[in-house]
């Protein structure tokens, strides 16, 4: 795999730009601007399919659900802090939804407390409490997925492989969901969806229906994302056949000076689309051999026919199929 840095030398070396020796430390701004247009390119190309080297596996313990019976100290009216007598409480139970009795209100624990207080996102609907003994049930029906999960490996149809839990679109599982009201169904989870972020707007949520009852564990395979290019050493993942396609994405963007970044992302992905279909570079999942001059090379052909040759053409330069003089 070719490093970031032998990558962006290659790049400066056809625009004519002086080549940059370390990505590290202070940088010249225009190798900011390429660092910073092929992280971008890494992270928006599509034109791999479930290349191996961005494969990873996860997995997902599903929490057993907890039905108790518990004596509650005191909630005020529209309070959002309850504390329950005898409970054992922890981080853990962050983000889970508790229910209470017969009341049709369902609470998302926003915040563990102590042992025996909890705070939740929402008002308690009703008069105060104060030594009432209530039932109640905590589920956990939404889990984190990995920081650099980027899609599903094969689809979200496979995503858990033989599983009979099958994937489903954010609205209809919301309508899902607003159609039983407060209740709190549990068993085993027939559907799953994909939306929102976590609190720190870090993680993507995968949510399931109806609430797990029993522990369980699912496991599954995924594309991350590209990792950063940061450093001297940091490498491409990209198979070498695909090299070609970054280099000339980030060309055609170089000497542009897009401040939008959507404007920038709607471009690039204008562009990656245009040059798949005119080089033909379809969803590969292997590297293929792949013909093309050095630097150097170049150089001496220009030198010695001074323009008299085509040197990397159009379109037709760095296809897997040709050498690049013609």
């Amino acid at each position: 795999m070719i490093t970031g840095l032998a990558l962006i030398n290659e790049v400066e070396d056809r625009l004519g730009w002086r080549q940059t020796e370390t990505l590290e430390g202070v940088q010249r701004p225009e190798t900011r601007k390429l660092v910073r247009l092929l992280n971008r390119i890494l992270h928006s190309m599509q034109t791999l399919d479930d290349w191996p080297l961005l494969r990873a596996d996860g997995d997902i313990q599903l929490v057993e659900a907890e039905s108790e019976t518990s004596t509650i100290a005191y909630i005020a009216a529209n309070g959002t802090q309850v504390i329950l007598n005898g409970a054992s409480f922890t981080d853990a139970y962050k983000g889970r939804l508790i229910k209470f009795g017969p009341n049709d209100t369902l609470y998302r624990i926003e915040r563990v407390i102590s042992e025996t207080t909890l705070e939740f996102n929402r008002p308690w609907v009703g008069d105060a409490v104060a030594a009432d003994e209530l039932a109640y049930e905590i589920v956990q029906d939404r889990y984190a997925l990995p920081e650099d999960f980027d899609r599903p490996t094969g689809g979200w149809e496979n995503f858990f492989g033989n599983s009979d839990i099958q994937p489903i679109g954010p609205e209809e599982f919301l309508e899902k969901r607003r159609a039983r009201g407060g209740s709190l169904i549990t068993s085993d989870p027939d559907v799953f969806t994909v939306y929102g972020l976590d609190k720190s707007n870090t993680f993507q949520i995968i949510h399931f229906d109806p609430f797990p009852e029993e522990p369980r564990v699912l496991y599954y395979t995924y594309q991350k994302n590209h990792p950063e290019i940061e450093t001297d050493e940091d490498r491409v993942l990209f198979p070498k056949s695909h090299e070609g396609v970054v280099i000339e994405a980030m060309l055609h963007l170089a000497n542009r000076d897009y401040e939008d970044d959507a404007k920038t992302q709607v471009i690039l992905q204008d562009y990656i689309r245009s040059l798949n279909q005119a080089q033909g570079v379809g969803n590969v999942a292997q590297d293929r051999l792949r013909f093309s001059p050095s630097g150097r090379h170049r150089w001496s052909q220009w030198t010695k026919f001074r323009g008299g040759r085509r040197i990397d053409w159009g379109q037709l330069f760095d296809r897997s199929d040709k050498i690049g003089f013609y």
